[in-house]
């Protein structure tokens, strides 16, 4: 067994998909942080397996628990095999993946070149575009507001709609606070990262002062999944607008929310999560509220076919938007509880990508009425699938 392997062996969040090879099956892992670039392949049992590599695990309780459950007789020097394997992959959460993630600078561009231009000429003109055509606000940006991560092109007319309203404002503050999603399993509510963030058009600096205040004295691990930073895509898109639009460097705390389905499926407060309670209230607490923007980095509604329901009618897109618009309207009284109301009613079955990082800004800032920007449907052809966006501004 490698040195680098703990006795209680966890891997990282992985996303598996079920494949079919010269007629077996397999199951390939792909790393959503972007570590390892090539999927693996494993055996229906090594997957089994490692589901059992959750860090509480001993190797002697992974054997044991392979013969209760599957009864399945693996050598100690079988498991090892595997093990090693998923550490050459950086697969699972050690001393090797933490000490990739440790020696990496800064947060690579992770998009750049997919969902954007890579080239900095390229983005700039890119991001003209895209905001061309949309009213340009004259005066003082807003100090929070909500704003799509779908793709930029998809979401081109709420992008537009935000970042034309906030427009040279942007100058004024000193600090934003980005709360971004994250699509990835995260063990707690909040992921933080000490990284700075790179873009095309430069480099992102990461208040670490603030990072450090806020995870001081929680009493979770903000930084155990850290390397959901890595491939995520909701904060880095923001970035390239804000550095578009500033002539001035940029300094942000980057926050990634994790889910808040399970206060939906069954009504609660987030709140009666101690971990949220403290995490909202040490944020509220560090931050300062002068020269100091928030930005929610949200999708609403995912329905149709491509999100596991059925396919959508002229019918069911009105419906979604009267349920959506009510949920802004709730979300722009600046009420996080009114606004989470509107989710539970239908027990989350809208699947919105972005409460818990609304749910967040609204109860931090507790801010007066804002506005209701722009909302759009991003439809797929044949109306089988939508995903819906917004952007609202506060005061």
């Amino acid at each position: 067994m490698s040195r680098c392997i703990d006795d209680r062996p966890r891997v990282r969040w992985m996303q598996p998909e079920l494949l079919q090879v010269k007629g077996e099956t397999f199951v390939s892992l792909r790393d959503p942080a972007g570590i390892q670039a090539e999927v693996m392949l494993l055996s229906p049992l090594a997957y089994q397996l490692t589901g059992l590599m959750d860090g509480l695990n001993t190797r002697s309780e992974i054997l044991q628990q392979a013969r209760e459950r599957w009864g399945v007789s693996l050598q100690p020097d079988q498991l090892d095999q595997l093990l090693n394997s998923l550490e050459e992959r950086y697969v699972l959460d050690n001393a090797t993946s933490r000490g990739y993630l440790r020696d990496l600078p800064s947060r690579p561009a992770a998009h750049a070149g997919s969902a954007y231009p890579a080239d900095s000429e390229e983005l700039r003109q890119f991001l003209d575009q895209l905001l061309e055509g949309s009213p340009k606000k004259q005066g003082p940006a807003s100090s929070a507001y909500l704003i799509p991560h779908i793709d930029l092109r998809r979401g081109r007319d709420s992008y537009a709609q935000a970042y034309n309203h906030a427009g040279a404002g942007l100058e004024e503050f000193d600090l934003f606070v980005i709360l971004g999603i994250t699509h990835a399993y995260s063990h707690n509510p909040f992921v933080l990262t000490r990284k700075d963030f790179e873009t095309p058009l430069g480099l992102v600096e990461t208040d670490r002062e603030t990072v450090e205040k806020l995870a001081s004295g929680l009493s979770f691990d903000p930084f155990l999944d850290e390397f959901n930073h890595l491939g995520e895509h909701s904060i880095e898109f923001q970035l390239v607008f804000l550095q578009h639009l500033r002539s001035r460097p940029l300094k942000i705390l980057p926050i990634l929310c994790g889910s808040f389905q399970a206060h939906l499926e069954t009504p609660s407060w987030p709140e009666e999560d101690g971990r949220v309670a403290e995490f909202l209230r040490r944020l509220g607490e560090i931050v300062p509220r002068q020269r100091t923007c928030w930005i929610a980095s949200v999708d609403l509604a995912h329905m149709g076919q491509r999100f596991g329901g059925p396919p959508l009618s002229v019918a069911a897109l009105k419906k979604i938007e009267e349920r959506d618009r009510e949920s802004m309207r709730q979300a722009a009284s600046g009420q996080a509880r009114d606004f989470l109301a509107t989710l539970q009613e239908d027990k989350g079955q809208r699947n919105y990508c972005g409460t818990s990082a609304i749910y967040s800004l609204l109860q931090v800032l507790q801010p007066g009425p804002g506005t209701l920007l722009n909302y759009q449907q991003c439809n797929e052809p044949g109306l089988t699938s939508t995903v819906t966006v917004a952007s609202v501004s506060f005061p």
